[in-house]
This record gives C-alpha cells, structure tokens and sequence, in this order.
C-alpha cells in the first residue's frame, strides 16, 4: 500500500497528469489514422523522453498506448475504416449504428467500452501481475497454436449464414499468410520471383485496403447530390439497458483481454475478434450482430482495451514483452535504468508503482479525452463524398506507405481494396480475411514447433493441461454454431406442429 500511495503521488503532480493527457490525445490520433498505430506512436515519441524523468516518459507512452488501442474505433463507428485491425469487429457494428443515425450511441458505448476494459486491466496489472506472469511462463507452442485454431474458428460463427464463402475466404487467406520465409527452415515460399515478399505479406497494409477502399468505391457510386446517411453525429448518450443487459459481455471481455494480453505473440486484434465470437455465441439474439449490435462494439472495445494492461504482465514481472508496444516499453525501460524483472518492484519502486497507478489514470481519463475526440471526429460526416473520399485514399496511401517506407505496400493496399470491392459485391465476408492474415503466421509458427518438440511422440503434448483445455474450448467453438443451428431448426419444427 505504501507503494501504491506512493506511486498515486506521483501520478496526481499536475506536470504528470498533463503527460497522461498529452499522451492520450496523441494517441488516440495515431490510431485513428489508417495504417498508424500505437505500436508506431510508442515508437515515434520514445526519441521524446530521453530528457523527461523514468515517471514521466512511463506515463507518456502508457497514455500513447492505450490511446491508440481506443483510436481505432472512431472512424470504424464513423465512416466504417478501422483505424487498427482490433477495431474490424467494432467497424462491423458501429458503421450500420451511424447509417441508422446513432453514431453518437455507438461512440458513447466504445468510449465507455474502453475505459472499462482498460481500468480493469489496470488494476489486474496493479494486483495480480506475479501470479498472471506464471500463466504467461506456461504458454509455449503448443498453446499458441491452439488459440490461433481457436481463434479461426470465430469465421464459422460470422459467416454460417453463408459458410461456404466464409470457409473459402479463410482457406485462401490462411494460404496468402504463408508467403515468404519457412519460420523453421528459413527459405522462401510462394514468392513468385518477388524479393518483396521474402519476407512475407504484412496484414496491416491488406486490411488498410480491404476496409477502406471499398468504402470509397461505394461512395463513388452514388450522386453527389444525394444525401448521405447521416448528416451529423448524434446526441451521444448511453442507455441504460444498454448497460444493464451487457454486465455479463464486460466482465467476460474484460477476462478475455487481459487473459490474450498476458499471451506473448498475441495482441488487441485477436482478442477482439475472440470476444466478439464469444458475445454472439452467448448472445439471445445473434442475428443482430453485422447490423449494430451494442453487445458487439462492447465485447470488441472491452477486449482489445483490457489487452494494454495485460501485456505489461509478463514485461514488467519476467521480462518478456507481450505485444509489440510491450516490447518497446521494455527498450524504453532500460534506457531509464530500469531493468525488467522480479526486482524492478523493490529496485525502481517509485517508477514502477507510478507506472501502474497511471495506468488506471490514464483509462479513466481516455473516457473525457476519447468523449472530446468523438465530438470533434464527427465533423467528418459533413464533408462532401468527394472530399471525404480523396481524404479517405490520401489517408490511406500515407498509412500504408508509413509502415515499412516502401511503395510495395501501397501497392498491395491497392490491390486489396479492388479484391475488397469486388468481394462485397458478390456477398464475400471480409472478416476472415482480417483473422486469417493475423492468426497465420502464429499457427503455422506454433505448429512447426509443435511438430519438431513432439517428433515421434505426438500424444505427450496431452501433458500439458493448458493445451488441453484450449483444444476443448476449440473444439466447442467449431461444434457450437452447428449445435445451436439443429436446436433452432428444432424448435422451429416444434412450434410449427
């Protein structure tokens, strides 16, 4: 307690407080933008904090961290272009919210989303890190590779309506993400000569084009004298059922996402999308998801919010970053002299409680910058389609040529959105495209090593309970649509006779 009053000191300097929000406010602009990120705002500002105080730069890009997570959602809500791939589920619900004239409902309920998921990983950051840090120590190969299978099931789920398709658009983006190297043999696959793709295809340039590209074919094809769906963003007000009826979704979802937050190689986008299979599953009226369901834009927010806290577990408590800005931090940490570890509570205390303190600070602030943030963004939606849809393509091409400087991935942006077009158009999903290309590379990785740890002997990876209860909730997940379809049909049959 002396630790945590200690660290609630620092945290509440007006100086520091001015960091949070400043941090905040920059984040939540680098995940808005397409093709920007927190990973890449961490990135940016670390440069920033060599001549702040360790507290201080902490804060600053813990703040730039769980704003960009946020960021993601608003032009998801407003304009259907998820700022990061963990904002696809959220964009799925929001965008049909704003064409009905509640995307203020919509980006209340994600700003309150966030906070939730992200206070909530804050405090079991600041409680229960040494223990989550031995379920993080339990996680290998085989366990990766059974949540990414775990987590390519959510694409029977989204797309049993029409599955064939969905199965199909998976198929062929789980094909798509094992271009480039062998991870275990180290040569190259399916390169077809170009040395661009040695490397393999990164997602975040294919999703930049498959969300936003066809948005703008479609706006294109509409006169623009012809009035939008909206014209404004509405009264941005939450309702209580909305709340009431969804406590359940929140502590799960906020479960879930600390739980993937703790799991190396994971991050937001794959526990969003595992939350939101998990709220249609329990949902009482599935068929509302894909035409703005709340219970889906909080299972997504929750999640891919309360991934920020989780991921600092394993960092902070054995060194091992969780996710990408996870291992940033770590950088950034040891150019503070703090050095990540059993000892950092004792050696850094001061740092290090500040560290965890703020970061419930700073969710809680993310709500009032995040509100601010909505109010302004939805000036967007009274911009002509023309300007709208070249800032949309200038935005677009920016965030795809600003990953990896190369006009490689403007191209395959470009290519993606004219395959995105062409596959709405013929009733194709979208979805599994997005956890395919994320999920490939983690199982195709986790089971190589599987194979090679296991070699002669495929039944000793029964052993390990944790693989064992992830093959069970698999198992579940692809048998679960199927089940609940015969009893739909059954009680349809019943009510008929």
């Amino acid at each position: 307690m002396e630790n945590i009053i200690l660290g609630l000191t620092h945290v509440l300097q007006p100086y520091n407080l001015l960091i949070c929000a400043a941090g905040l406010f920059v984040g939540v602009l680098f995940g808005a933008l397409p093709g920007f990120s927190a990973t890449m705002g961490v990135a940016v500002f670390i440069p920033f904090t060599y001549v702040m105080e360790p507290e201080a730069a902490m804060l600053l890009l813990a703040g730039i961290y769980c704003g960009g997570v946020y960021g993601g959602s608003i032009p998801a809500v407003l304009i259907g272009i998820p700022g990061t791939p963990a904002s696809v589920p959220t964009s799925m619900e929001g965008r049909p919210l704003t064409k009905r004239g509640e995307s203020g409902r919509a980006l209340a309920m994600v700003t309150l989303s966030s906070c939730t998921g992200g206070v909530v990983s804050a405090f079991a950051l600041l409680v229960g890190a040494p223990l989550l840090a031995l379920i993080a120590m339990k996680v290998g190969a085989p366990e990766q590779m059974m949540i990414a299978i775990f987590g390519l099931s959510v694409v029977c789920t989204l797309s049993f309506d029409n599955l064939l398709k969905g199965l199909l658009v998976g198929f062929v983006s789980l094909l798509i993400a094992t271009v480039g190297q062998d991870p275990i043999l180290g040569f190259p696959r399916f390169t077809a000569g170009f040395y661009q793709l040695t490397g393999g295809v990164d997602a975040v340039p294919i999703l930049i084009g498959l969300f936003s590209l066809p948005e703008v074919l479609k706006m294109l094809e509409t006169a623009e004298t012809e009035k939008g769906d909206v014209s404004r963003v509405s009264k941005m007000v939450l309702h209580l059922k909305d709340i009431t009826s969804n406590i359940g979704n929140f502590i799960r979802s906020a479960i879930i996402g600390v739980g993937i937050g703790i799991i190396p190689a994971a991050g937001p986008d794959i526990a969003s999308f595992f939350s939101y299979n998990e709220a249609r599953k329990s949902s009482k009226h599935p068929e509302e998801f894909g035409n703005g369901s709340m219970a889906g834009i909080i299972a997504s927010e929750t999640a891919n919010n309360a991934v920020t806290g989780g991921s600092l577990i394993p960092l902070l408590t054995l060194g091992i970053p969780g996710s990408a800005p996870a291992a940033l931090f770590l950088g950034a940490m040891i150019i503070h002299g703090m050095r990540p570890g059993p000892l950092l509570f004792t050696q850094n205390a001061a740092e290090v409680y500040t560290l965890l303190v703020g970061f419930i600070v700073i969710n809680i602030m993310m709500f009032f910058v995040g509100w601010i943030y909505c109010k302004a963004s939805g000036k967007i939606l009274l911009l002509p389609k023309s300007v709208l849809a070249t800032t949309i393509v200038v935005l677009a091409t920016v965030g795809a040529f600003s990953i990896n400087q190369n006009m490689w991935d403007v191209l395959m942006m470009y290519v993606a959105g004219i395959v995105g077009y062409i596959m709405v158009k013929n009733d194709y999903p979208l979805s599994p495209v997005a956890l395919a290309l994320l999920l490939g590379k983690i199982l195709e990785q986790g089971l190589s090593q599987t194979i090679t740890l296991y070699s002669g002997k495929p039944l000793e990876v029964l052993t390990r309970p944790l693989f064992v209860v992830f093959l069970l909730f698999t198992i579940f997940s692809y048998a679960y649509p199927f089940i609940k379809n015969a009893k739909d049909k059954k009680k349809a049959a019943a009510k008929e006779d």
